[in-house]
């Protein structure tokens, strides 16, 4: 669909027009479901969350910008369903995964692998105790490879403010782990677990 179609198409939502919302409906729903699906791993739940999110947009209409992207509003409210969904899921997840794998550690010559299942479950938790802006800016570089400024459109930021949240948490991160397990946590390990996946270049 051409851009100025979608443009159109979201004046049309933001005064109400249900045949607008519906094409916009079918022309996201099954991208969102893919994208939200990366998150729950779960094919049902990730259509529930994309349902619940187009019942906000639509419920929400009166006060949408019809000049914002809708394609990067509508990925990063799907992003924050799919945030509460995991938090919620997130004690429960964990306890299960310590169980699997209680004599995970390090090999005689000291190194750490990155496959280690203790040392993942530490990583992941420091990522959900992020403060809860420089979390969802770290998830949307590293975990679902947005750019920086697309992340910034995403947020409503400047890039150079992404790049700071960014910074803070690649920071936080390294001090976390290292708290943890300060023998084994190398500037190496560090950078294979939390490598850049995405530049501000796109």
């Amino acid at each position: 669909m051409e851009q100025d179609e979608v443009k159109f198409l979201v004046r049309g939502l933001a005064e109400g027009d249900e045949w607008a919302f519906k094409n916009i409906f079918l022309l996201y729903y099954e991208p969102l479901c893919n994208f939200c699906w990366r998150y729950t791993k779960s094919k049902a739940i990730s259509e529930d969350l994309v349902q619940e999110m187009f019942a906000d947009v639509w419920h929400n209409r009166a006060v949408f910008d019809p000049n914002k992207c809708i394609r990067l509003y509508l990925y990063k409210a799907v992003k924050n369903k799919a945030l509460d969904y995991l938090d919620h899921q997130r004690v429960i997840r964990e306890y299960e995964e310590e169980q699997q794998k209680q004599n995970t550690g390090i090999d005689e010559q000291g190194s750490f692998h990155q496959d280690n299942e203790q040392f993942i479950i530490a990583a992941r938790e420091a990522i959900y105790n992020l403060p809860h802006r420089t979390q969802q800016i770290y998830i949307l570089s590293r975990e679902d490879g947005f750019t920086y400024p697309e992340i910034a459109d995403i947020m409503d930021i400047s890039t150079k403010t992404v790049e700071a949240h960014i910074s803070k948490a690649l920071d936080m991160l390294r001090i976390r782990l290292r708290k943890l397990f300060p023998e084994q946590v190398t500037e190496r390990t560090i950078a294979k677990i939390f490598s850049f996946r995405s530049t501000g270049t796109k």
